[in-house]
């Protein structure tokens, strides 16, 4: 798993533009909120780890005392609900399933906008839209839709088994990372294009 860390440093503050339903300001002081990184997915099952692995390489490019925690989950619905409670705002990083030649792509939504990522929902379980209203009914502190985003990579190969992603997914993940530091409005301590994502398969 990945180590968590807290911070004090100076960082960005960034206004956010939601995608998948429309675009609207979203003017935080994100860095000043409680902040989860879940990395969602397989990492033997090919493209599916691809949440796990730019999970990883954020934990790498992150300076050392950021005000963010980073888990790595391997399924969705209710226990990823639980996993976000306490935190003002999550970052869900998860491969999007995409049959038709589009594997390579970083696409960003909130929860109010959610696709089906791989690992979001189960047939086992009730999908995370359901989750949090369920979390909400029953009053646990979660954070609002707004302040779930979820960092898609579209994959096809996310059923065979596999202990690392395909080129383009493998290309993709330093565009994640980016996508995802943007969002927290800090700057890296690495230039995540610079790393090998191979190391993170090992981890």
């Amino acid at each position: 798993m990945i180590a968590m860390a807290t911070s004090s440093i100076n960082a960005r503050s960034t206004s956010i533009e939601v995608t998948g339903g429309g675009s609207e300001a979203c003017p935080l002081h994100y860095p000043s909120m409680k902040t989860l990184i879940i990395g969602l997915g397989n990492p033997i099952l090919t493209d599916d780890g691809a949440g796990i692995y730019a999970a990883r390489m954020v934990e790498r490019v992150l300076p050392k005392n950021a005000e963010v925690d980073i888990v790595e989950l391997a399924v969705g619905g209710l226990e990823l609900m639980e996993t976000m409670i306490g935190y003002e705002r999550v970052i869900i990083i998860d491969a999007l399933w995409a049959p038709n030649g589009e594997s390579g792509q970083v696409v960003r939504f909130n929860a109010g906008d959610l696709p089906d990522t791989m690992n979001s929902a189960s047939a086992h379980d009730a999908d995370l839209p359901l989750a949090l209203c369920v979390g909400r009914e029953i009053g646990v502190a979660l954070p609002v839709d707004e302040n779930i985003q979820i960092v898609g990579i579209r994959a096809r190969k996310v059923l065979d088994f596999g202990k690392e992603p395909t080129p383009p997914v493998s290309a993709a993940l330093p565009e994640a990372v980016n996508m995802v530091l943007d969002l927290l409005g800090y700057d890296p301590v690495i230039d995540p294009f610079t790393l090998s994502p191979a190391d993170c398969w090992r981890l």
